[in-house]
């Protein structure tokens, strides 16, 4: 018959054990354990169990607490106490008919039949539907309290000692009533006490002093522990391993760019760009650096500051592009306090903030007229004046611009001034564009390649023959900038170990440059064909050959 739960029952229905329970324990000798040597067994109340004697209960203690720790041991100890109280449950109720006061009375007195302890229940009642739970029960001649006192355990350790006595009574409410109870000991006989107090409320009554009970009963397993602290050292060492690669890289890097000895500059341009470079670092004169975008012109600026005598000082960058003249000119000059609307403080000019050292101004071609004589005032008189000042401020800068625009043409139309176009170009520094280095492409596609294999972790990454090809037959419109990002995108898709044309961009696979039908591979022509879905005329149009070309390799590498 199914087990009727009662929500409420008050103190008064707990005082006094009944008969078919107070029996059990009244008797001075016990009738209800039998021993059998001949054949090994012991019996209490005809249920097969087995005798230990304390000094063994002792021993497995002590071990537990040697293996484990003193946390773990009174974990595990609750959590077996707690299942071996719900086992005992369900068989209170089966012989008790369902009877969930009587199976409630059970649990001390068979507990002290089985010589745990001396049971003196004291107040128990409940109000389910007010979820409230109130049970304690004094305990005398504990043996885990005398377990507990042979231990010689600190009390500063471990304040109580009845770890799966208290836990045994958790799960036997717990499961008798289909509620989390937790069960603690507030007093101890085994620190000198009289006697040992269990007390028990429903899980939500207690509070943060509950805590140890409530993780011993939703622990993992060791196993899985164990397999966690596996997996969070793997990880720990993946990201101590990343973290080296990256600082490794970071330094290299920062070698590449401090240094013009680590340009990569194997194409006679470069060199000669490079030479350059070398032969104005110690000289303070503006330097003027011209080359399309992504050229990589702040690189170079970079390694002629840090190669120089102003290398342990500021390296300022101001940017023209996308910001309107008057702000620009704002950023670079400064301004005083309330010489702007809203201006409530003061602010310092880039060419305040790299006094000492480098101030690179990229694309200055887009300076206006305005900012463009007071940037020429400041080269001419190493001081300038910031919005709204008097006096000027001095400023010991060196000026390095960048410009992809041809400055003498727009002098010559009036967008530049003439005298500050002579004042920069002292020094001009002409930076190839990427498409025309030649190999130097791939030298720095391998830097990349290094670089990102570092930073995503994929180790042992190679290029294809077709996709090295790839990247010669490209026009790189956005220069050493498009490449990196080319190069980053293909070590993030590659699935192999090997990097082939299927990982580049449309422009890329393109290539832009005409060609013939000759220097397609078979791979650059399959990959076209599987962006477009088989289509071949926007195949061809997307390697940039026309349809009787693409037919023509087709046909010449046998491809369907």
């Amino acid at each position: 018959m199914p087990t009727v739960i009662p929500t409420k029952l008050s103190a008064q229905v707990f005082y006094e054990l009944p008969p078919v329970l107070a029996h059990y324990v009244e008797q001075e000798r016990n009738s209800w354990i039998e021993a059998l040597p001949k054949s090994g067994k012991f019996y209490l109340r005809d249920r097969q169990g087995l005798f230990v004697d304390v000094s063994v209960i002792v021993s497995e203690r002590r071990t537990q607490i040697d293996y484990l720790g003193l946390e773990r041991a009174r974990a595990l100890q609750y959590a077996a106490g707690f299942q071996a109280g719900r086992t005992d449950a369900g068989r209170h109720l089966e012989e008790f008919n369902q009877n969930v006061r009587l199976a409630l009375q059970a649990a001390p007195v068979f507990r002290q039949l089985q010589g745990w302890f001396v049971a003196q229940p004291g107040k128990f009642e409940f109000d389910l539907d007010a979820r409230t739970l109130y049970r304690e029960i004094a305990l005398n001649d504990s043996v885990e309290a005398l377990v507990f006192r042979h231990l010689m355990i600190d009390p500063n350790q471990c304040e109580f000692a009845c770890w799966a006595t208290a836990g045994y009574f958790s799960g036997h409410v717990s499961e008798i009533l289909e509620r989390r109870v937790i069960a603690l000991e507030t007093d101890c006989a085994a620190h000198g006490g009289k006697t040992c107090r269990i007390v028990m409320r429903l899980d939500a009554e207690w509070g943060s002093e509950a805590d140890w009970a409530r993780r011993a009963l939703t622990a993992e397993t060791l196993q899985k522990e164990f397999s966690k602290l596996d997996e969070a050292v793997a990880g720990a060492r993946k990201a101590e391993l990343r973290a080296r690669n990256a600082l490794n890289d970071l330094n290299r890097r920062l070698r590449s760019e401090l240094m013009l000895e680590t340009i990569v500059a194997g194409h006679p341009a470069m060199q000669t760009a490079v030479h350059r470079a070398r032969q104005v670092v110690d000289i303070d004169v503006p330097v003027l650096i011209k080359g399309e975008t992504g050229a990589g012109k702040e690189s170079l600026a970079r390694a002629i500051h840090y190669a120089g005598p102003r290398r342990n000082k500021p390296f300022e960058i101001i940017d023209c592009l996308g910001i309107s003249g008057h702000l620009l000119t704002h950023d670079i000059f400064g301004y005083e306090k309330d010489a702007i609307p809203g201006a409530t403080r003061a602010h310092a000019g880039a060419f305040q903030r790299a006094n000492g050292g480098t101030l690179y101004i990229n694309e200055i071609a887009s300076l206006t007229l305005e900012a463009q004589v007071m940037l020429l005032r400041a080269l001419r008189e190493g001081a300038h004046y910031p919005l709204g000042a008097e006096v000027p401020v001095k400023s010991d800068v060196r000026l390095v611009a960048a410009t992809q625009h041809d400055l003498r043409e727009k002098s010559e139309s009036g967008e530049f001034l003439r005298h500050l176009y002579d004042a920069l170009s002292v020094v001009v520094i002409n930076l190839p564009p990427l498409r025309d280095r030649g190999d130097d492409i791939l030298r720095l596609a391998e830097d990349y390649l290094r670089h990102f294999s570092d930073r995503y972790d994929r180790a042992n990454l190679s290029f294809s023959p077709e996709f090295r090809q790839a990247l010669l037959n490209c026009e790189w419109p956005g220069n050493v900038r498009q490449l990196s990002n080319v190069i980053e995108h293909a070590v993030i898709m590659t699935e192999g170990s090997t990097i082939d044309v299927d990982q580049l961009p449309d422009d890329v696979l393109a290539g832009r440059g005409p060609r013939s039908q000759v220097e397609l591979g078979e791979k650059t022509i399959k990959a076209a064909l599987r962006r477009t879905n088989g289509n071949r005329g926007q195949a061809a149009q997307l390697l940039g050959i026309g349809r009787t070309s693409l037919w023509r390799a087709m046909s010449r590498l046998k491809i369907s």
